[in-house]
């Protein structure tokens, strides 16, 4: 499996494990708190899952940057693309969160129940961005 493929991979198996335990934990709260919790926790589990597809992009964007340069100055490219890309997700999140709870007046717990389940599917994942857990 070449590098790109081992890539997407491990990519799309923390998106689809993000999803799965979003949607479980968007049917518990929607059965033991209502409906109310129901969009709330989605939209905390889309965060995470947004922030994910937007994390794995500049880690490609680093990937490509660093095949395409000479092998002294890949090292910086790739800390300064990864660098930015952090700082951006951070502020993307941020800003989400703001205008789950301020403007669309969404349940907090919701969100963060969905935030929460969303995260930990890092851990369920055999794997995370390519580094694998010890055993």
């Amino acid at each position: 499996m070449s590098a790109k493929n081992a890539f997407s991979h491990t990519v799309r198996k923390v998106i689809l494990t993000q999803i799965s335990l979003v949607l479980l934990t968007t049917a518990a709260a929607t059965l033991l708190k209502g409906t109310e919790f129901l969009w709330s926790t989605l939209y905390g589990g889309a965060i995470i899952v947004t922030s994910t597809l937007f994390f794995g992009w500049k880690l490609m964007i680093a990937t490509r940057t660093a095949d395409n340069t000479a092998p002294g100055n890949a090292t910086g490219i790739n800390t300064v693309e990864l660098f930015k890309g952090i700082i951006f997700r951070f502020i993307l999140v941020v800003a989400l969160l703001a205008l789950g709870m301020g403007w669309l007046k969404l349940a907090p717990a919701g969100i963060l129940a969905g935030l929460i389940a969303a995260q930990l599917a890092y851990w369920f994942s055999k794997t995370s961005y390519g580094v694998t857990r010890r055993k």
